[in-house]
């Protein structure tokens, strides 16, 4: 055969395989927005409008993250990321590092990393099928968002300020 076919081959199956990789790069983080239940039929007390919320998905306590013998993570004040890890993840310690600069860039929120390689427990309970894994969880420990998959700076930063009642950044360290 011709090498300058061969060539052309190899350059077209590169070009393809570059392709493919950036399109799933692009898609391997999906962010679900977890909205609270509602009760049927119930409606606020003016007798109309937007529907009673009963309640969400079961809150988050401190005390069942901390493994044994260990103290219960420190949740933030307004907003908490809580990211789900595990020793063989190779994107979680980039994710970690990025969550970490983001909330140290504003008031009230905290992340937490729970190493989840033997903790069949939370796994199930949080239906863990991938990791890094993050719930962005509110004052109350109620989860807001779940991310499956890694994020960026500027993602992260618009996850954190999606949920924060006002701008809590502080001054002089956002963006």
């Amino acid at each position: 055969m011709n090498p300058v076919v061969v060539a052309l081959i190899l350059l077209g199956l590169v070009a393809f395989a570059s392709a493919l990789g950036v399109v799933l790069r692009r898609t391997q983080t999906r962010v679900r927005r977890l909205a609270p239940q509602t009760a049927p039929g119930r409606r606020d007390g003016d007798g109309g409008g937007v529907p009673r919320a009963t309640s969400g998905p079961d809150p988050v306590v401190p005390a069942e993250l901390a493994a044994a013998g260990e103290p219960a993570p420190r949740f933030g004040e307004q907003l908490t990321v809580l990211q789900f890890s595990t020793e063989s993840c190779a994107r979680c310690p980039g994710t970690a590092r990025v969550l970490a600069a983001a909330v140290a860039e504003r008031d009230g929120a905290a992340h937490v990393e729970i190493d989840v390689t033997r903790r069949d427990e939370l796994i199930a309970r949080f239906s863990i099928m991938r990791t890094p894994t993050l719930l962005v969880l509110d004052a109350d420990g109620r989860p807001l968002t779940r991310v499956s998959g890694p994020v960026g700076t500027a993602q992260a930063r618009a996850l954190l300020d999606e949920h924060l009642a006002a701008p809590h950044a502080l001054e002089g360290s956002r963006r």
